[in-house]
């Protein structure tokens, strides 16, 4: 793609980061510094935040200013915390500055206090450039060419803690590190039957801290939204010591920045360890992570919103700078906010996501927990009782005779799997329900395979990748032998884990429901697969740690080709006939191309592709091409053949290589999101088993991440809505992002 620029909309876009770094910043910056430029306009790289801007430290972007910089932690245009800014004086001169270099397009990408030096400059931006003019520093044209200031915010920030989005840049990152520092810990924790104190970052929002405690089977945690009661020694220890009597050879306790009493005196992570040791005579350690949970390269989550982020930025500032589409009070447009809602990007005006943050740290300030808690959302709350009940162990002896519900994991083993069926069983175990695992799908059922899951025998499930309990496969058939391993065990409500295959075999099951009674049980299917192919939901449990693992896969096979003379890497992802892993590596990674079935290429196109390619390395402009290909791309045209086409145009002067990732995509350890959403689902899964009511009018569901939330979706409902054939819905969103892989690739000539 060929683009020029055009004199008459060539507007100055000026993008900065302030306050801390948070990963995903670079991505931010390099889709901003793309798209501004595959628009037609100037972009500039005001380096080290607010300070830079006043000093004039600012550089003007061309396109390969930001190529291979989206894998890299930190802020590559540097960041500081200026105070100089937050007086009248210093924004002038930063003013002054602007107004020099036709700068009146702005992105800042940083926390809220950040994001409010930033309004307050556009609320002073019409005086500043009258007192300029009169002063003689700039001339009657510039005043005019700048009589507004348009303003875009991102939230990087590791807090989360703003009010309007889902998350803010940063914060995934800094999960993945605590999760990873204390799954070390629980290692020589278990050896030495210690207790261990984790200090982590968050200011005055307890996002880490409770997200983390749930992502790894914490034992209690301290967070600034709930102060904890006078009498907590004696809570915090009896609990403790209860774990200890069923077995438990470690403990974690996390706790939050800020956290203080009901009297607002803070507590440190020293008192908690006096308390523990003097009451149960127990090895106690302190780990304060600190700045490791910045560190690091950014999670794919973060590369994906940072990208995401900043596309839609550029959208909001240059979207009046021809036509003034954009609402208006008075002659001043309104700055928005980047806010992730679900899979979308909202537009959020920034005033009332100021305001909205202001507050809820206030709240939390002055311990007013109820509002505080309401403030940051309903999904902060539901994590306190998830917790309450993964954590706390049982307070009475499971009855002889009970209800019995079963699990069972069909299609591919991946991250999430065991965490579903860890919170599922001891959510059943506090309602002194039996849970069952059918152990290698359902060929299991039929053989009489089965393992008691206790509240004491699923411990570090949460924790632990694949399936402890083995995934097959396959669909129920020989109905009889399957209705018989039901009624031998009981068993009064299932749950199925798994992708496509786990959909339809609950299909299937609901279908037989009038040949044979005993299924005639709520059913619920909670989507596990990295294909993310399941229906009815946005995301699957698996997903987050494939890709996760394909990233960082990537990122050195990146490297190596920026070395040497195999410039061109097809590299072959799993996914079957989803192209979502592979159009989801290219956005993350900076890959220039995704090969996927839902986009068809011909042979032509891919020979043109090839030309291309060549005469952009030939140019210098591009130091490796990578293509990212999904498995189930094209029967006609594999990958083979695709190398083939490049070898033949590349003639020998750059080398082709073809990698398939392979099992290595299903990941290590789960992801903090796949843990957490893991307990989440199998939670609302249990909900639903035990009270089918609350599936609505059928008790057959897919448990689907709808937006923020998850929905109970009838299985029947979804029948129409796939391709049996392929193994996919028939509607999937992520497509609408797949324009961004060329959007962010396609070099432009000036």
């Amino acid at each position: 793609m060929e683009q020029k620029f055009q004199k008459e909309k060539n507007h100055g876009v000026g993008v900065l980061t302030s306050g801390g770094d948070s990963q995903g910043m670079n991505a931010a910056v390099r889709a901003i510094v793309r798209e501004t430029l595959r628009q037609g306009h100037r972009c500039y790289l005001i380096r080290e935040g607010y300070t830079g801007l006043i000093t004039g430290n600012i550089e003007q972007a061309n396109w390969n200013h930001v190529a291979n910089v989206t894998h890299l932690g930190g802020s590559m245009i540097g960041t500081s915390r200026c105070d100089e800014f937050r007086t009248s004086d210093g924004r002038k001169k930063a003013a002054k500055v602007m107004f020099e270099k036709r700068i009146f397009y702005l992105i800042v990408i940083g926390g809220d206090g950040s994001l409010m030096g930033a309004q307050k400059l556009k609320e002073e931006w019409g005086r500043f450039g009258e007192e300029l003019f009169a002063e003689g520093k700039i001339t009657e044209e510039v005043a005019n060419e700048g009589r507004e200031l348009h303003l875009a915010g991102i939230v990087g920030s590791i807090d989360n803690d703003c009010i309007e989005s889902d998350k803010s840049i940063g914060s995934d990152t800094a999960l993945h590190r605590i999760c990873e520092a204390i799954d070390g810990l629980v290692m020589t924790a278990q050896s030495h039957q210690r207790v261990f104190v984790v200090e982590v970052m968050g200011r005055h929002c307890g996002y880490l801290a409770l997200t983390a405690a749930i992502a790894v089977e914490a034992d209690y945690v301290f967070y600034p939204e709930i102060p904890p009661d006078d009498n907590w020694p004696e809570q915090l220890c009896n609990l403790l010591d209860s774990v200890r009597k069923f077995g438990k050879r470690q403990n974690v306790i996390i706790l939050g920045e800020g956290v203080t009493n009901s009297k607002g005196v803070k507590i440190g992570g020293k008192q908690v360890k006096e308390e523990i040791e003097t009451r149960l005579q127990l090895e106690v350690r302190i780990a304060t992570l600190g700045h490791l949970q910045r560190g690091g390269s950014p999670t794919f989550l973060d590369r994906l919103l940072g990208l995401r982020m900043g596309y839609e930025a550029v959208q909001e500032v240059l979207k009046n700078s021809e036509d003034g589409g954009s609402p208006v009070i008075g002659q001043k447009t309104i700055s928005k906010v980047m806010c992730l809602r679900g899979h979308n990007i909202e537009r959020i005006e920034l005033s009332r996501v100021i305001r909205q943050s202001e507050t809820a740290n206030e709240e939390t300030i002055h311990r007013n927990s109820d509002l505080a808690c309401r403030l940051r959302g309903f999904g902060f709350l539901d994590k306190q009782t998830y917790l309450n009940f993964v954590s706390v162990p049982l307070s009475t002896v499971m009855p002889e005779r009970s209800k019995v519900f079963a699990v069972i994991h069909i299609g591919s083993p991946c991250a999430g799997m065991n965490a579903a069926t860890f919170s599922f069983t001891r959510m059943a175990n506090h309602s002194r329900i039996q849970v069952l695992g059918i152990k290698n799908g359902w060929d299991g059922l039929k053989n009489g395979d089965v393992k008691l899951l206790t509240w004491e025998n699923v411990q570090g499930w949460a924790q632990a990748g694949g399936s402890m309990l083995g995934a097959k496969r396959q669909l129920p058939s020989d109905m009889d032998k399957i209705a018989e391993g039901l009624n031998a065990h009981n068993i009064d409500g299932l749950l199925i884990i798994g992708g496509f295959m786990a959909f339809q075999s609950a299909l299937i099951l609901q279908n037989k429901r009038n040949d044979y009674s005993c299924l005639s049980i709520p059913i619920v299917v909670v989507p596990a697969t990295i294909s993310n192919n399941c229906p009815g939901t946005c995301m699957s449990l698996g997903v987050d740690t494939a890709l996760n693992e394909i990233c960082r896969q990537v990122d050195n096979i990146s490297q190596n080709a920026m070395g040497c003379k195999n410039k061109v890497m097809i590299i072959e992802t799993m996914g079957s006939r989803s192209g979502f892993l592979a159009t989801m590596t290219a956005l993350s990674t900076g890959s220039q191309y995704a090969l996927i079935r839902q986009r068809k290429k011909s042979e032509k196109d891919l020979y043109q592709l090839a030309i291309e390619t060549k005469q952009r390395l030939d140019s210098g402009n591009l130091e490796k091409f990578l293509m990212i290909r999904s498995e189930g791309a094209s029967e006609e045209i594999p990958a083979q053949m695709v190398k083939r086409i490049f070898d033949k145009v590349m003639n020998l002067k750059y080398g082709v290589r073809i990698t398939n990732l392979g099992y290595s995509q299903l990941g290590g350890h789960p992801s903090c999101f796949d843990r957490q959403m893991g307990i989440r689902m199998g939670v609302r899964a249990f909900e639903g088993i035990v009270n089918p009511a609350k599936m609505g009018k059928r008790d057959c569901c897919v448990i689907g991440l709808r937006g923020s939330g998850l929905r109970y979706v009838p299985v029947q409902g979804l029948e129409n809505k796939v391709c049996f054939q392929h193994g996919i819905p028939l509607h999937m969103w992520w497509l609408d992002l797949y324009p961004l892989v060329e959007a962010m690739t396609s070099e432009l000539t000036f």
